[in-house]
């Protein structure tokens, strides 16, 4: 068994050993609780037992988006406004999302198109759900 400092129900830290022989008296008195040798630092401590944290599972956020699927998105109106470059900002919006763009821009490029009125916020919300890992095309449909 290991000794160690519990604060706020989380293990702060394990002492190396018998907290008397490591830290000054005052330091050694809050290694006062004893953990199994499998608890590390941040572990909870909730009832007397070890409580492990439950991490996220990574998510993979698409590399990339196509053109054609940020355009699947869209509402019939909206393809029509997008498909005829009805605004200088649906215009400016496919150019910055010509070559490789990573989610931050998406989103920043689809804010603007919100903002505007361009396109529904529900729309921008179907473009940003699909998970495309594919490379954005040269050609802009």
């Amino acid at each position: 068994m290991k000794y160690a400092w519990i604060e706020n129900q989380r293990i702060r830290d394990i002492a190396p050993g018998n907290p008397v022989e490591f830290y000054h008296s005052d330091v050694a008195k809050f290694y006062d609780t004893q953990v199994p040798d499998d608890a590390v630092n941040g572990d909870g401590w909730i009832d007397g037992q070890v409580v492990k944290p439950v991490l996220p599972e990574p998510y993979n956020w698409p590399v990339s988006w196509v053109l054609k699927d940020i355009r699947e998105g869209l509402s019939l109106l909206e393809r029509v406004k997008w498909d005829n470059d009805e605004t200088n900002r649906i215009k400016t919006a496919k150019i910055e999302l010509e070559g490789i763009s990573y989610r931050a821009k998406v989103e920043e490029v689809l804010d603007m198109l919100v903002s505007n009125n361009d396109i529904s916020q529900e729309s921008a919300d179907v473009i940003l759900s699909k998970t495309v890992n594919a490379v954005i095309g040269v050609t802009v449909t």
